[in-house]
């Protein structure tokens, strides 16, 4: 059995990223766009800083909603294993973002991307291996 204070913990370090990555987009997303994306002024017809706002208020209230299953017990292990898949669609996604429009993006941009990428990846690999059972965190 795994505890609730094991999935509790998970699911807060997870949120703590999402606000992380979420906070600049919020505070900054002008900048945000300029350091990301320097030759992009817009993505799907809307403005680049528009996006990147509206993809801050997505992570900062999915933050909220982790944070929520993490104090609640009953929720806790489905919202692990959604949250894992989502994982794993944020990095395939960065991964193919980044593969399709390489020129799109700035060399420090890609850093931070790929940054980001691997510790979500991380993450969700850690939720499986608890989800699986596993004994003992990643970083033992």
């Amino acid at each position: 059995m795994i505890s609730h204070a094991r999935i509790a913990t998970i699911l807060r370090c997870d949120a703590a990223l999402c606000f992380a990555c979420g906070l600049p987009g919020l505070i900054a997303p002008a900048w945000l766009a300029g350091f990301l994306l320097p030759q992009q002024e817009t993505v799907l017809g809307m403005p680049t800083a528009t996006v990147l706002w509206e993809l801050g208020i997505l992570l900062v209230a999915y933050a909220g909603l982790l944070l929520l299953a993490a104090i609640k017990p009953g929720l806790d292990r489905p919202v692990l294993l959604v949250s894992a898949v989502a994982d794993a669609g944020w990095v395939l996604g960065t991964v193919a973002l980044v593969a399709a429009f390489p020129a799109s993006f700035s060399s420090w941009g890609i850093v931070a991307l790929a940054v980001v990428a691997l510790d979500t990846a991380l993450i969700g690999l850690w939720k499986l291996r608890v989800l699986r059972g596993g004994a003992t965190p990643l970083a033992a």
